[in-house]
């Protein structure tokens, strides 16, 4: 497996724009891109060493190219964790950064990303617009311009190996007024993972499943949130795999910073949504009925691998 640390990643050189702020960007899933399925019409894309079931996947146009970057989230079980012998579920969600063949960033540009998996659960939006829309729809248009403004303003993070969690603890101790309706104001876990620097990101093996809309990208995985669930409702499994995470990308070159809000989710795949699969024993809802297809990928995915055998 190729290992590239990331201060050789890009090489070309950076107009002082880095982000271009585009039309909205559709959300794909399995469907755009060909995910594996098993005999049970599960999805199966196995990446790097995770097994995907679902994965939400989105572009962010900038001046680094003139392909966009790509934001990958998938999700996958993991067996029963002996240090949480009370959860009945391990999942984790997977975040990937997907970049065009041969795109090297220069060593006057530093980069870091964080994720806001902490309201992930407190954010929804209208189902007309479940699998095409803006972070300004799951929050609000203030709060995401207040967020970025701050974010640029105190972002400092070249030659400082700690500069992204400086810049998360910024974040999070002082969340703008415009966002107090998102969680009473507490964006709750915020991880902050480094873009560049002396870190290692391998690129991920895509031999059995190429979970980026980019013709013959890389793909690297930058973040993952394990989640141990209690029960398998379909409340407590929406919460997870149906939620809104907003994604921060940051791009600082020659002290100046540019940051794009992106807002991801797993999208319903016609693959998990066939009526093949064994029934269910305990879903949350009466006599294994499901509601809508969004809590029907949220139990089933998880369900049928349980319960199969």
């Amino acid at each position: 497996m190729l290992s590239l640390t990331v201060s050789t990643l890009f090489q070309a050189a950076l107009v002082p724009l880095l982000f271009q702020h585009g039309a909205v960007a559709e959300l794909l899933g399995c469907d755009a891109v060909g995910c594996p399925t098993n005999e049970y019409h599960v999805a199966q894309c196995k990446v790097g060493n995770a097994t995907l079931k679902a994965l939400g996947i989105t572009n962010i146009t900038t001046t680094l190219d003139t392909r966009p970057l790509t934001w990958t989230v998938g999700f996958q079980e993991l067996p029963k964790d002996n240090s949480h012998p009370e959860a009945a579920l391990v999942l984790d969600k997977n975040f990937y950064l997907g970049t065009p063949p041969a795109l090297r960033f220069d060593n006057n540009t530093a980069g870091c990303a964080l994720f806001f998996e902490g309201v992930s659960a407190n954010l929804a939006v209208s189902q007309d617009k479940k699998n095409s829309f803006t972070c300004a729809d799951a929050l609000n248009a203030d709060c995401v311009s207040d967020l970025i403004r701050q974010a640029e303003s105190a972002a400092k993070l070249a030659g400082d190996s700690d500069a992204c969690s400086q810049l998360r603890d910024s974040l999070m101790s002082k969340p703008p007024s415009s966002c107090n309706s998102v969680k009473g104001g507490n964006w709750g876990s915020v991880s902050s993972r480094p873009l560049t620097g002396n870190q290692t990101l391998e690129t991920a093996d895509q031999s059995q499943c190429r979970a980026t809309t980019g013709q013959g990208y890389d793909l690297r995985l930058v973040d993952s949130e394990r989640h141990y669930l209690a029960d398998r409702t379909n409340k407590a499994l929406s919460q997870v795999l149906m939620g809104i995470t907003p994604v921060m990308t940051i791009l600082e070159k020659d002290g100046k910073a540019k940051a794009e809000l992106t807002c991801l989710r797993l999208v319903d795949s016609e693959a998990n949504q066939t009526n093949d699969e064994p029934s269910p024993k305990s879903l949350g809802s009466p006599n294994g009925v499901l509601s809508s297809p969004s809590v029907y990928l949220a139990t089933l995915l998880v369900s049928t691998f349980l319960y199969m055998f």
